[in-house]
Formats: C-alpha cells, sequence, structure tokens
C-alpha cells in the first residue's frame, strides 16, 4: 500500500516538474517573439526620417506660392488697368478743355480724328427750350438746399454747372456729411440721383431725372455727363 501511495506521489511530482517546464519553455518563446518584435519595430523606426519642425511648414509651401503668384498677377493686371485709366483720364481732360474753350470761342469742336475722344462724345448737348424750371439753375439750387435742411447738414459752397444740359451741382460740406446728403438726394421727389465725382467734402453730380431729357438724347448725355462730372470736379474743388 506505501509502495503504491509512492508511486503515485512520484508520478504527480514528476508531471507537475513536466508542466514547469513547458510553460517555461513557452514564457521564453515568447520572450523572444516579442524582442523580435521590438527589434524589428526598432529598424522600423531607425528607416524613417527624423521629423523636421520646418518640413510641415514647407509642405504648405507650393500651395502659397501658387496663391501669391495668382495675387501678383492680379494685381499686375489691375497695375496695368490703372495705368490706361489715368492715361485715358489725362486724354480725356486735355480733350474736353479743348471742348471748352472752343464752345467758348463760338468755334465747333474738333473733329478731324473720327476716332478721338471729342468724336466719341459728341457735341454740347443744347438745353430744350421748354426745360422744367425744377431743372434750370435756379430750381436745382432750390432742391438741394431743402435736401440739406431734410438731411441736417450744413453746406460750405453750392456751384451749378449750366454750360450744357443736364446741369450738374457741385457741393462742399462737412466731413461725414456728404453721405446724409447723398441719402436725401436718393428720395427726393422729382429728382433722379446720377452719382458723384469727388470725396467726403467735395462732390459734383447730377439729379435731373433721364425724363428731362429730350427724346434719343439720352446716349449722348451719358456718354459726356461722366466726362463733365469730372471736368466740373477739377475746376470747382481748385476754385
Amino acid at each position: 500500500m506505501r509502495k503504491a501511495t509512492a508511486l503515485f506521489l512520484v508520478a504527480i511530482t514528476i508531471a507537475a516538474v513536466v508542466t514547469i517546464l513547458l510553460q517555461h519553455e513557452q514564457n521564453r518563446q515568447l520572450v523572444q517573439e516579442l524582442g523580435g518584435v521590438r527589434e524589428e519595430n526598432a529598424r522600423l523606426t531607425s528607416l524613417q526620417p527624423a521629423p523636421n519642425p520646418d518640413q510641415t511648414e514647407n509642405s504648405t509651401q507650393p500651395k502659397a506660392v501658387e496663391e501669391l503668384q495668382s495675387e501678383l498677377v492680379r494685381l499686375r493686371g489691375l497695375a496695368s488697368k490703372a495705368g490706361r485709366q489715368e492715361t485715358e483720364i489725362a486724354q480725356l481732360k486735355a480733350e474736353l478743355e479743348q471742348l471748352r474753350v472752343r464752345t467758348a470761342n463760338g468755334a465747333a469742336a474738333p473733329s478731324s480724328n473720327p476716332d478721338s475722344l471729342s468724336a466719341y462724345l459728341g457735341a454740347v448737348v443744347e438745353t430744350p427750350p421748354n426745360l422744367d424750371p425744377a431743372y434750370s439753375k435756379d430750381g436745382l439750387l432750390a432742391a438741394i438746399q431743402v435736401a440739406a435742411q431734410k438731411a441736417g447738414v450744413s453746406l460750405k459752397k453750392v456751384s451749378v454747372d449750366d454750360s450744357e444740359f443736364p446741369f450738374l451741382i457741385g457741393v462742399v460740406s462737412e466731413p461725414g456729411d456728404w453721405e446724409k446728403l447723398k441719402a436725401q438726394l436718393r428720395n427726393t421727389d422729382g429728382y433722379e440721383y446720377h452719382g458723384a465725382v469727388g470725396n467726403d467734402t467735395s462732390n459734383t453730380f447730377s439729379i435731373v431725372p433721364s425724363r428731362a431729357y429730350s427724346p434719343g438724347s439720352s446716349g449722348q448725355i451719358n456718354r459726356r455727363i461722366n466726362a463733365r462730372l469730372q471736368l466740373f470736379y477739377d475746376t470747382f474743388s481748385a476754385q
């Protein structure tokens, strides 16, 4: 009986030892595999370039450069256009001055060059014989004074260019008052605000409505009016 028990204990001991040895071997293999994984990970990491603080910033440079180049092209175009406009304005002033002098002297405007600006603008627009008193010089001065009162502004200077039709108006006001006056002019019954040339204190503009134009003259008036506004502003603001 004792011999059988001893043999049983020996068998259990051997089984336990074998189990421990097998578990130890499995742990050893797992440790080796884990070590291999770590080595491979370290190797792959070493192959990657170190992070460059400037790289992230530089990665956006091609797009930024492209945007800057596009903006440069746009600005060059605007500059070129502005240059052409300055040239055209200078030519316009010269042509208009000739036209004004010749008209004052009773001579016809120069028309030797059919492509010249004076030919494009055409002859002076005559004042309608049956002009509505509201659009005469006195009528426009009265309308401006009423609009200024309603807008709560005090005008330093008011002038009317009645050299041709439609008559133009020039005003000098306090800084900030022009916007108030302009808003009132837009809401003044019987008149039509056409836009102005000037700045925050000195402006020339027209409020004669298009319905007051004689039949067939709208195109000619519209071609001339912007040029007249600029010329009137140059002389009016210099006084």
